[in-house]
């Protein structure tokens, strides 16, 4: 029985780390010789079916060797680990490039701090007046809105940048949200409809 790489991947992911990590431990440790006998068909399993993956298919079938559903951090970093192996990849962004990192949480949050904590630099004047440099701490302002945007601006700098990389290094980034069809290595783009293959 053959298994597309993402049947794998599912099956991998589904695993306790836990277990993986104990596996040795707890077959050196068991007395029963039926818990080895069905530990060591486990893993002439998971070799059968790992052994299948280099089992060479028609690249002329499917769109792309990899499909990456998702363009956070993970799904950049799975990226980027493709096509170092030279690997045809599609990364699904759902138009999120970056995920919320980049877009809702650590780019613009830490924007908002250093933007506060330059006011908040400029208002101790008791400070700066010891480095010799005087100012009105009442005369700093600043605009919630105009630092809002500059939060707003730097995440998509960021953004646009990752993808760009990604176009780079020959990914082909889909703007769309992709879902699984129910069909075997078929990916749906569900703004647009299309549905594309991948191993």
């Amino acid at each position: 029985m053959k298994f597309g790489v993402s049947a794998i991947l599912v099956a991998a992911v589904s695993l306790p780390t836990t277990t993986l990590a104990f596996a040795p431990l707890l077959l050196s440790t068991s007395s029963s010789s039926s818990a080895i006998a069905s530990s060591r068909a486990h893993y002439s399993r998971i070799a059968s079916t790992s052994l299948s993956l280099s089992t060479p298919a028609d690249d002329s079938a499917f769109d792309f060797d990899v499909a990456i559903i998702g363009c956070g951090v993970g799904g950049h970093g799975a990226a980027l680990h493709a096509r170092a192996q030279s690997l045809r990849t599609a990364v699904f962004a759902g138009n999120d490039v970056g995920g919320t990192c980049v877009n809702r949480g650590c780019v613009p949050s830490k924007a908002l701090l250093a933007a506060s904590g330059r006011v908040r630099e400029m208002r101790d004047s008791a400070h700066l007046e010891s480095l010799g440099i005087q100012v009105d701490a009442d005369a700093v302002q600043y605009s919630r809105e105009g630092i809002a945007a500059h939060a707003k601006n730097l995440a998509n700098r960021v953004k646009g940048n990752l993808e760009a990389s990604l176009v780079g290094l020959g990914v082909s980034v889909v703007e769309g949200r992709g879902v699984l069809t129910g069909k075997p290595h078929q990916v749906k783009d569900e703004t647009t409809g299309k549905v594309y293959t991948a191993k």
